[in-house]
C-alpha cells in the first residue's frame, strides 16, 4: 500500500514536472518569437532612422555645394553688372577664376537676354552649352535671391549636365541675361556614394515633376524620364505633402523596396525649384538578417528542448538520490540570493556599508572612483566620511538619516556634495536602507548605493538658465526682465525714487542679416550685448527681447524726476557712443547706430506692459527723427495713437454708416465750358462734421480700408455719370476718380472696375482713373498691363500731380494715359518765378507732341489763366471757377453756361462758391 502510494506520488510528480518543461519550451518559444519580430521592428527603425540621417546629410551637403555654387555667381553678376570696376578682360580672369576654384563645374558662362553666350570659362570649349528649354527660362529669371536649376540635358549621349544661373539685372530690375555654372552629375557623385552603405541602395535627386537630377548608381533610363508619372513613390511622397516620407512597395523591376524621401524646399537650397532627395533599399536583403537571426534561435531552441528534455529524464532518475543535496543547495542558495539581490540593485552604483555605532564607512571601488580615490584608499575612521560633504548639505543630510533610523519603514534618500579628490564639489545620491539592529532595536548596520548626479544636476541649471536667459547673448530674456521690471517699479512706488526703460533697436540690422548672413548679425548682436553691460551699473538689467531689441532697466535713478531723467539721458548717450563706434567682425568693419526710446517709472502707478509699449513708441519716434538718436516718451504719442486708432475704428463704420459723400470741381476747357469734374471723396462724420481727405485717406490707406473706400467711390460716379448720360447738356460731361497705389495693386483690380461699370451701365469712355506718379516706382509691367486692359475698355487715364514725382519719359511713353495734370504748386509759381514758368511751358509742349490733353491744376487767378491758355494748355480746375462741392452746387454751372466766352466769363465773376 505504502509502495503504491509512494508511486502514485513520483508518478504525479513526474506528469508535473514535464507540463512545466513543456510550459517552459512554449514560453521561451513564445519569448524568442517576440524577440525575433522585436528585432525585425528594430532592424527596419534603425534602417528607416540611418536612411532619414543619410537624407538629411545629402541635403546638409548639397545646401553647403550650392551656397559655394551662388558665392561664385554672385561675384560674377557684381563684376559684371559694373564694368567700371571690372572690364572685359579682368571679367574673364575672374571668370576663369572662379571656375578653376568649383570643382565639378564644367563651365562658367554669361548670357545674355535671348541666351547667346557673351562669355565663358568651359574646359572643353563647347559654345553651345545650353539646351533650348533653358533658353526659354531666361528672361523669367527676377529674384536675385535664388538660383534657377535647369532641367538635366545630354551634352553627350549618356552624360548628363545640369545648370545653376542667376539673372543678371539693370537698374530698373530688368532680366539683361544671366550667369550659369554648368555641373555634371558627378559634382554631387561623392555625396550621394557616401549615402550608399550597402550594395542594394540606391539614391536619387528628383525634380518636383519627377525629372531626375542624379541617380546612383548611374542610370540612363531613370535621368531621361520626363515625368512623376512613372514614379509612385515620388507621387505618393508629394500627395502625403509631409517633408520626409517613409514608403514600401514595388520597384520598377518588381523587387520590393522601401524608400525613403526628403523634400527640400527652395528656400532652403536657394533654389526656385523644390527638389526630393530619395534613397531606396531592397526590403528582401534589409530583413535578411532577421531572417538568419530567426533560424539561429529555431535550432538554439530545439537544441534546448533535447538537452532539457535528456537533462530531465536524468534529474527524474537521480532525484532521490539528490534530494539531501537539494536541501543544502536550496539552503545555501537562499542566502547567496540576498546578496545577489543587492549586488544587482546596486549595479552601476558606488556600494557603501556604514558601521553606525562606530560611525566608519567603507566603499566599493565604484564609490572611490566617483570622488577620484583608489579602491584601496578608505575614509573609514570615525566621522571622517562626514568630512567629505559639503557643510551646507550636512544638516539637511543628518536630519533625513535621523529620520530613517527612528523609522526604517521610510526609505533613505538623500542628494549632497562630496569633496572631490581634484578639489572640487560632485553631486551624489545617495540611497540605504537599515538591516541590523542590536537587541534593544537600535540600528547597528545600514548598506546603500551612491550615485554621482553631477551631470543631471548640471542639466538641470543649465535648463533653469535658459528659461530666464537669452541663449546667444547670455543676457535676460523677456521673462527674466518682465519680472524684474515688476519688482522695479513695486519698489520704486514703495521707496519714492524713479527709473526708466530704454528700448534699444538697432538700425538697419536686417539688412545686415540679409547681405552677410545670420552668423554675421550673430556676432554682432553678441557684441552689442557687450558694449551694453560695459556701459551700465552692475544693479542695471540689459535684456533681449529679441532679434535686435535689447532693454535696459535703469533701477534708483533719483528722488526727483529732472535728476532721474538727466541720468537717464546720460547712460543714453554713453550707450550712442559705445554702439556707434566700430565692430571688427572678421575681416570685415562694420558700424551700426541705434535707435533709442527712454520711459521714465516712478511716482505714480505703472504697468509693465504700458512701460514697455512707450519705450517702443518712443523709439519709433527717434528712428522718425532720423535714427541714431534717443527720444523720451510724451503722453502726446499715446493721445497720438488713440486718436489713430479711434479714426481707423471710425472709419471702418463709415462705409456701413453712408457717411461717404462726393464732392466734385469742375474742369472747364479753353473757353471756359465745363467738360468734365473731378470726384473729391469728403466724410460727413457725426462729430467732427465734415472731414477733409487730408485726414483720413493716409490712414485709410495704411489700414487697407482705402481699398473699399476706392470701389465705393468709383461706383457712385459711375452712377452719377448714368444720371447725367439722360440729359443732352450734360451726357458729354466726364468725371475723374483718383486711384490709390493699394487700390491698384490688388490681383483683381481690373476685373472689380469692369464689373462696376458692367452693374451701374455707365458710359467707360465717360471714365477717367486718375494716378499718381509715385505708382512709377514698383512693378511698371503691371501697371501698364492694366492700364491697357481697361484701356481696350474704353476707360482712360489722367497722371496726376505731373512733375513731382517719377517723371520718366522712358515710362511716360509706355503709359496708354490721355491726360497730364499740373501740379498745382507750379501754376501758384509761374506768374513769381522764370522756372515755375519754364516748367509748366515744358509739360505742355511735351503733351502737345505726345498727342495728350493737359489740365492746369489750383487756377485761381485770372492772370494765372490767360497766360495758361497763352502757352497752349486746354484745361483748367482751380477755385477761380468753383471750389469742389455737391451735385446740387454744380447747378449754377448748368445754368451760367452760355454760348459766348463773355457770358461764361462773366458767370465765373458772379459764381457763389459753396462751402467746402
Amino acid at each position: 500500500m505504502r509502495r503504491h502510494l509512494f508511486d502514485h506520488v513520483g508518478f504525479s510528480r513526474t506528469v508535473l514536472e514535464w507540463c512545466t518543461f513543456c510550459a517552459v519550451l512554449v514560453f521561451t518559444a513564445l519569448l524568442i518569437a517576440n524577440f525575433i519580430w522585436a528585432e525585425r521592428r528594430l532592424i527596419t527603425a534603425s534602417e528607416t532612422s540611418r536612411m532619414q540621417t543619410q537624407a538629411r546629410i545629402i541635403e546638409e551637403n548639397l545646401s553647403h555645394q550650392f551656397q559655394g555654387v551662388r558665392n561664385a555667381l554672385d561675384s560674377a553678376r557684381e563684376a559684371i553688372s559694373d564694368p567700371t570696376r571690372c572690364g572685359g578682360d579682368c571679367q574673364n580672369l575672374l571668370l576663369h577664376s572662379l571656375k578653376r576654384a568649383m570643382p565639378g563645374v564644367r563651365a562658367l558662362v554669361v548670357l545674355d537676354a535671348e541666351g547667346k553666350i557673351r562669355m565663358s570659362a568651359d574646359d572643353m570649349g563647347d559654345r553651345h552649352l545650353d539646351d533650348r528649354d533653358f533658353l526659354s527660362q531666361i528672361s523669367q529669371m527676377y529674384s536675385r535671391k535664388l538660383m534657377y536649376l535647369s532641367q538635366p540635358f545630354e551634352n553627350t549621349p549618356g552624360v548628363f549636365n545640369i545648370k545653376l544661373s542667376v539673372p543678371i539685372l539693370d537698374a530698373g530690375a530688368h532680366n539683361v541675361g544671366a550667369i550659369s555654372a554648368i555641373l555634371n552629375p558627378e559634382y554631387f557623385d561623392a555625396v550621394m556614394r557616401s549615402a550608399l552603405y550597402a550594395e542594394d541602395m540606391n539614391s536619387a535627386i528628383t525634380q518636383e515633376d519627377g525629372r531626375r537630377v542624379l541617380f546612383v548608381p548611374a542610370n540612363t533610363a531613370a535621368m531621361r524620364s520626363l515625368g512623376a508619372g512613372e514614379d509612385d513613390f515620388l507621387l505618393r511622397h508629394l500627395r502625403a505633402g509631409n517633408a520626409t516620407s517613409v514608403l514600401v512597395g514595388l520597384g520598377g523591376d518588381g523587387e520590393k523596396r522601401m524608400v525613403v524621401q526628403r523634400s527640400v524646399a527652395p528656400g532652403d537650397l536657394g533654389l526656385d525649384k523644390t527638389l526630393v532627395i530619395s534613397l531606396t533599399r531592397s526590403v528582401d536583403k534589409l530583413h535578411a538578417g532577421w531572417h538568419d537571426l530567426a533560424m539561429s534561435y529555431l535550432l538554439a531552441w530545439c537544441v534546448f528542448a533535447m538537452i532539457g528534455s535528456l537533462a530531465l529524464a536524468l534529474v527524474q532518475r537521480r532525484q532521490r538520490i539528490a534530494q539531501h543535496l537539494v536541501r543544502v543547495h536550496e539552503a545555501h542558495q537562499a542566502e547567496t540570493a540576498e546578496r545577489i539581490e543587492l549586488a544587482l540593485s546596486g549595479a552601476n552604483l558606488g556600494l557603501w556599508d556604514w558601521d553606525i555605532p562606530n560611525d566608519s564607512r567603507t566603499v566599493d571601488a565604484r564609490a572611490n572612483a566617483m570622488l577620484g580615490y583608489p579602491a584601496e584608499r578608505q575614509h573609514n575612521t570615525p566621522g571622517e566620511w562626514r568630512s567629505l560633504v559639503n557643510p551646507e548639505h550636512r544638516d539637511e543630510l543628518d536630519r533625513v538619516l535621523r529620520q530613517h533610523l527612528h523609522d526604517s519603514s521610510h526609505s533613505f534618500e538623500a542628494e549632497y556634495q562630496m569633496w572631490h579628490r581634484e578639489g572640487r564639489w560632485v553631486w551624489i545620491q545617495c540611497r540605504g536602507r537599515v538591516v541590523g539592529r542590536d537587541a534593544q532595536g537600535r540600528a547597528v548596520r545600514m548598506v546603500g548605493t551612491r550615485m554621482d548626479i553631477s551631470a543631471r544636476k548640471q542639466a538641470e541649471a543649465d535648463i533653469a538658465h535658459l528659461a530666464f536667459y537669452d541663449g546667444l547673448t547670455n543676457l535676460p530674456n523677456r521673462r527674466l526682465l518682465l519680472e524684474r521690471l515688476a519688482h522695479a517699479v513695486a519698489r520704486s512706488e514703495r521707496g519714492g525714487y524713479h527709473g526708466a526703460v530704454i528700448f534699444v533697436d538697432l538700425d538697419n540690422f536686417k539688412s545686415l542679416n540679409d547681405t552677410m548672413g545670420h552668423d554675421m548679425g550673430d556676432q554682432l548682436l553678441g557684441l552689442v550685448a557687450r558694449r551694453l553691460t560695459q556701459v551700465t551699473r552692475e544693479v542695471d538689467t540689459v535684456a533681449r527681447l529679441g532679434g535686435d531689441e535689447f532693454v535696459i532697466l535703469l533701477d534708483d535713478l533719483g528722488a526727483s524726476p529732472e535728476e532721474a531723467g538727466n541720468n537717464a539721458e546720460f547712460v543714453c548717450r554713453k550707450v550712442l557712443a559705445a554702439l556707434n563706434a566700430g565692430y571688427a567682425l572678421g575681416a570685415y568693419e562694420l558700424r551700426s547706430t541705434p535707435s533709442i526710446g527712454v520711459v521714465m517709472f516712478g511716482g505714480g502707478e505703472h504697468t509693465v506692459n504700458d512701460l514697455l509699449r512707450q519705450a517702443d513708441m518712443a523709439m519709433y519716434e527717434a528712428k522718425a527723427a532720423g535714427r541714431n538718436t534717443f527720444r523720451f516718451f510724451d503722453p502726446r504719442m499715446q493721445e497720438a495713437l488713440d486718436e489713430i486708432a479711434m479714426l481707423e475704428t471710425d472709419l471702418r463704420h463709415a462705409l456701413a454708416r453712408k457717411e461717404l459723400l462726393l464732392h466734385y470741381q469742375p474742369i472747364v476747357d479753353h473757353d471756359g465750358r465745363l467738360s468734365g469734374v473731378e470726384a473729391l471723396m469728403r466724410w460727413r462724420h457725426p462729430q467732427r462734421g465734415l472731414v477733409f481727405p487730408g485726414t483720413f485717406i493716409t490712414q485709410a490707406e495704411k489700414s487697407g480700408i482705402i481699398v473699399e473706400f476706392g470701389e465705393w467711390a468709383l461706383e457712385t460716379a459711375c452712377e452719377q455719370l448714368v444720371q447725367w448720360s439722360a440729359h443732352r447738356d450734360t451726357a458729354h460731361l466726364t468725371i475723374a476718380v483718383n486711384v490709390s497705389a493699394r487700390q491698384f495693386r490688388q490681383p483683381e483690380f481690373t476685373q472689380r472696375i469692369l464689373q462696376i461699370i458692367e452693374r451701374t451701365g455707365a458710359n467707360p469712355r465717360r471714365l477717367k482713373l486718375e494716378l499718381t506718379e509715385s505708382m512709377l516706382l514698383t512693378d511698371v509691367e503691371d501697371l501698364i498691363r492694366k492700364m491697357s486692359m481697361l484701356k481696350t475698355h474704353g476707360v482712360g487715364f489722367s497722371l496726376d500731380d505731373f512733375g513731382t514725382g517719377y517723371s520718366s519719359l522712358s515710362y511716360l511713353k509706355k503709359l496708354p494715359i490721355d491726360q497730364l495734370k499740373i501740379d498745382r504748386s507750379f501754376v501758384q509759381d509761374m506768374l513769381l518765378t522764370p522756372h515755375a514758368s519754364s516748367i509748366v511751358r515744358t509739360i505742355v509742349n511735351l503733351a502737345q507732341s505726345m498727342g495728350l490733353e493737359v489740365v492746369a491744376e489750383g487756377v485761381e487767378t485770372a492772370e494765372q489763366w490767360a497766360a495758361l491758355k497763352k502757352i497752349g494748355c486746354g484745361n483748367f480746375q482751380g477755385y477761380l471757377f468753383a471750389r469742389p462741392g455737391t451735385i446740387g452746387d454744380l447747378r449754377h454751372w448748368f445754368a451760367a453756361v452760355d454760348d459766348t466766352a463773355s457770358s461764361v466769363r462773366s458767370s465765373h465773376l458772379s459764381l457763389v462758391n459753396p462751402v467746402p
